[in-house]
């Protein structure tokens, strides 16, 4: 249903903006031909009580549609759909995590010798909804994965929050995208996506 539902809306935006690219060219046609012509529409002092309904009541049904569905898309994070959380907190210079249900408990992902390696990658399970909870314990950072689409902000004091479902294996590479020091590019976000089920140290 939210993938559906996705999907759906974004097929409406792709509607909406061909239309709003149709409909200025139409119009600088039309007043083109107005000009050239001197048999214009305008002269001939035309009205219809039909045409006038539906270019009214049309658009106003398409806006309402579009605000209903994304008022869903924008309430997809306040569903109660059963998911794992996952605690995510920026550190200078490391993230620290927590699975929910994962024996593991809380542990530091610190970069290791290569720059784009860590000791520890945070390992989400295939095709599982996660709600991501982000914060900071002492200055701004940003916890972003572009492969996933997000980016939530690590405020001291503040919790962001999002909602993601991994869909496809592999290891996916992030960066703190707020510049939080001197140890900034230091601090990488590795994430696993595997089969659920694998056992500790797979």
């Amino acid at each position: 249903m939210l993938f559906s539902l996705n999907i759906l809306y974004l097929d409406l935006i792709e509607y909406i903006i061909f239309i709003c690219s149709f409909i200025p060219m139409w119009v600088f046609t039309v007043l083109v031909w107005q000009l050239l012509t001197s048999d214009s529409i305008a002269s001939r002092n035309n009205e219809s009580d039909t045409a006038e309904f539906f270019w009214t009541v049309v658009p106003t049904a398409a806006v309402g549609a579009l605000c209903y569905y994304n008022l869903n898309c924008i309430s997809y994070d306040m569903l109660d759909v059963a998911c794992k959380t996952v605690k995510v907190i920026g550190r200078q210079w490391y993230w620290t995590y927590e699975v929910e249900e994962d024996h593991e408990g809380e542990f530091d992902s610190v970069m290791s010798d290569f720059v784009i390696g860590v000791d520890k990658p945070l390992r989400l399970s295939f095709n599982e909804f996660y709600r991501f909870l982000v914060t900071s314990s002492d200055v701004i950072h940003s916890f972003s994965i572009p492969e996933f689409n997000i980016k939530l902000d690590a405020i001291p004091g503040r919790l962001n929050y999002s909602m993601y479902c991994p869909n496809h294996y592999g290891i996916y590479v992030g960066y703190c995208t707020e510049l939080c020091g001197a140890g900034h590019a230091y601090m990488p976000v590795i994430i696993e996506v595997v089969k659920g089920g694998l056992p500790k140290g797979y």
